[in-house]
């Protein structure tokens, strides 16, 4: 007797976990007899981004942090997993194709119950970031590297002028070593306009003595102190006394 049969399957493919629909399936009921299930070609493997609310996943141009980020895909946006290399999936989402690694996403069973629940057309895909968001996450790239009075290094040691400076000429902006003369390149904004990737300067007594790259959120990093290096800090917003945008 055969027996019809709706299941939601799944199947391994390139050491990849697969989230394939339900597929019709025959099974022949006799003794000794294993069920035998089938799936469609072209089923689709989707992947869901899992971070925290508000924030999204950068995809990059190959499989490693080291490589340029292409996109950016936002808290439960959809992406089709394409094949896996190492801790790393290789992903399509809009116009947008590269690397998200593996733990930032849902796959499986669990991405295809959200699909479904929300409706595919219904999910953001990924954007292209724009030059303001390539320069935060080159920027933030370096948090945790130290604070050197007088350094211009990224790495090595940066004060928080010889770090702003640096992180403009990655984007062929050149700024003089000096928080005070920073402030006068560029367009001036408002402090509450700043944007992400504006530059905002804290002030004591009426003088510059501080330079932070705004993030968004009321947050910007910065090369900071010899404790604390260079790191991430909601602005000090009683201190600042102005802001510019270069880009």
């Amino acid at each position: 007797m055969l027996l019809k049969k709706m299941l939601l399957t799944t199947c391994v493919a390139a050491g990849v976990v697969l989230a394939v629909p339900a597929v019709e399936v025959q099974a022949a009921q006799s003794q000794g007899t294993q069920a035998q299930v089938q799936t469609f070609e072209g089923a689709k493997n989707y992947a869901v981004a899992a971070v925290s609310e508000g924030s999204y996943v950068n995809i990059r141009e190959n499989a490693g942090t080291e490589y340029s980020i292409v996109g950016r895909l936002d808290n439960h946006g959809l992406c089709y997993i394409q094949e896996q290399s190492g801790e790393w999936y290789k992903v399509v989402s809009g116009e947008v194709e590269g690397y998200i690694r593996q733990d930032l996403l849902k796959t499986g069973e669990e991405a295809w119950m959200e699909v479904h629940e929300t409706g595919e057309e219904n999910m953001p895909v990924a954007s292209v970031p724009s030059t303001r968001d390539e320069l935060v996450a080159f920027a933030c790239q370096f948090v945790g590297n130290p604070y050197v009075w007088g350094g211009t290094s990224l790495t090595n040691g940066a004060d928080c002028s010889g770090f702003t400076m640096q992180v403009f000429a990655n984007y062929g902006i050149s700024l003089p070593h000096s928080s005070r003369a920073q402030a006068g390149y560029g367009t001036p904004v408002a402090v509450s306009d700043a944007q992400p990737g504006d530059l905002i300067f804290y002030s004591r007594n009426g003088s510059i003595y501080h330079v932070v790259i705004y993030i968004g959120n009321g947050q910007a990093v910065h090369a900071s102190s010899a404790k604390t290096g260079i790191k991430i800090s909601d602005v000090q917003y009683e201190k600042a006394a102005c802001a510019v945008s270069l880009l």
